[in-house]
């Protein structure tokens, strides 16, 4: 179904508005479909961010997502784009913790992007994922090239703890 048609119709459902299952602010596509939406789009433009890096960089370099389901889009998605699994201090992504990665070069973005860049002594905005559809935290998404952490990130793992 286009996705207007499927606004259309989900705001003709009466449950589809009245169920809240997230603290953020809602999005015109209800909660669960908002989360998801664009997730394709957010992996392919971090793949070319990720492949755009001297090739040296690449096998050392962590994807560092805001959340779960940010992450959870690389883990996706990323295998056919030639991505390494994700990591995040989010839920239960900060369980796993860095996955080995050293931080000299990481791709942060998401949820508390601006905050994790701080942990780095160089950072360049490199893109910006915009979608309307997205949840409203997500409809401008800040892509940055992170080098140079400020300490190794397995010290700076605790920092990014974010369990709701």
């Amino acid at each position: 179904m286009p996705l207007e048609m499927f606004i259309q119709y989900s705001n003709g459902v009466p449950y589809a508005r009245g169920v809240k299952t997230e603290r953020d602010a809602t999005a015109a596509l209800p909660q669960i479909y908002a989360d998801m939406i664009g997730w394709e789009d957010m992996a392919g433009t971090i793949a070319g961010v990720y492949h755009r890096l001297p090739e040296k960089e690449q096998s050392g370099c962590a994807i560092l997502a805001g959340n779960y389901g940010e992450a959870g889009a690389i883990d996706f998605y990323g295998p056919r784009l030639g991505l390494p699994k994700a990591i995040s201090g989010h839920n239960n992504y900060f369980l796993w913790g860095p996955r080995g990665y050293s931080g000299e070069c990481a791709i942060v973005f998401g949820e508390r992007a601006e905050v994790y860049k701080t942990f780095f002594e160089e950072t360049q905005l490199v893109a910006t994922i915009s979608n309307v559809n997205a949840m409203p935290s997500e409809q401008n998404v800040r892509v940055y090239v992170c080098r140079k952490p400020v300490m190794p990130l397995v010290v700076l793992w605790p920092r990014f703890r974010m369990i709701i």
